[in-house]
């Protein structure tokens, strides 16, 4: 038998240089496919990161704004908080027991449209161009004694037709009674708050903390805060208009409109804390005395309004 020392050995298979380059070409393109869908999911993601966090902080100052407002001038049983030897609006910094008493007559005070370097009592720079808003009340909750107060804190005694506020050092001071003539009357906390936005864009609380301001940071991303004031001129409880003198305004322009102030309308514009990738915000914005705002930067943004009925005063007002 004989045997073929050369046998052509098999052919080999594989690919030719055109189909190597044709998977390449098909890998880059996949490639870039899975990249661009994984890039806009993760833009995605982040917008709606940022928005979620910008509509809770939102929903958050508007909630606790309204709250506040609602609670404006509740002295507990107190009908008749007017002194009308107090014919002005005492200064919120002035933190004495008497300036304190005065400003009762007042449950809010505000600011508005801040120029540039304007402070609270604390030292703080207001935001140029927004406004700020104190409010004055007492706690919803009481105690029938004077042990326990804490010396340096305010606090408000009252019954149906009398107040006394004192510190609670001065527990001498709390001497009204109920109608069985030995119960003390109710002593509640005082509290007159502050809110405003400062120069880094955060919304802040600035509270009356055992005789002095405290202030608190809420809430960051805050480019505007501005209201509007509904005045009650005919004494029915509710904002309305008389002759050329409109419901709302801007500003109440006399101590005597700033008692008759029953309605707030809340403006809030936020953004988001950090640069959305791929966004430009084009939208203007306009509400109470702004008009054409305009931003130049990434970041998402929505406007917060709000309404918010001051229940203490103007059911007083109207005799409810």
């Amino acid at each position: 038998m004989k045997i073929n020392a050369y046998r052509t050995p098999p052919r080999q298979s594989g690919f030719s240089m055109v189909e190597l380059l044709i998977a390449v070409a098909l890998g880059i393109v996949l490639s870039w496919a899975i990249l661009d869908v994984t890039l806009n999911s993760s833009r995605t993601a982040r917008e709606l990161e940022l928005t979620s966090e910008m509509v809770e902080n939102g929903r958050y100052l508007t909630n606790l704004l309204s709250g506040e407002l609602q609670l404006a001038g509740f002295y507990g049983r107190l009908e008749d908080y007017v002194d009308v030897t107090v014919t002005a609006q005492p200064d919120a910094c002035g933190l004495s027991s008497t300036s304190l008493r005065n400003g009762m007559n007042y449950p809010l005070l505000g600011l508005d449209g801040v120029a540039a370097g304007t402070t609270t009592c604390n030292g703080d720079v207001l935001l140029t161009g927004s406004d700020a808003l104190l409010i004055r009340r007492a706690d919803t909750t009481s105690v029938n004694s004077t042990a326990g107060l804490v010396n340096a804190r305010h606090y408000l005694q009252e019954t149906v037709t009398a107040a006394v506020l004192d510190l609670g050092t001065n527990s001498s001071s709390f001497n009204l009674l109920e109608k069985d003539g030995t119960t003390v009357a109710a002593i509640r906390e005082y509290h007159q708050d502050i809110y405003f936005v400062d120069t880094d864009n955060v919304f802040n609380r600035l509270s009356l903390i055992n005789g002095a301001y405290t202030v608190e940071p809420l809430v960051e991303g805050v480019d505007d805060f501005q209201l509007v004031y509904g005045i009650d001129r005919s004494g029915d409880g509710v904002a309305n208009a008389d002759g050329g003198n409109a419901a709302f305004v801007e500003l109440p322009a006399s101590a005597s409109e700033w008692e008759d102030v029953v309605s707030v309308k809340i403006f809030l514009l936020l953004s988001s804390t950090s640069n959305a990738p791929g966004l430009s915000d084009g939208k203007t914005y306009s509400y109470a005395d702004r008009a054409g705002i305009t931003f130049s930067d990434s970041k998402k943004r929505r406007l917060f309004s709000a309404v918010a009925r001051l229940t203490n005063v103007s059911i007083k007002r109207s005799g409810a």
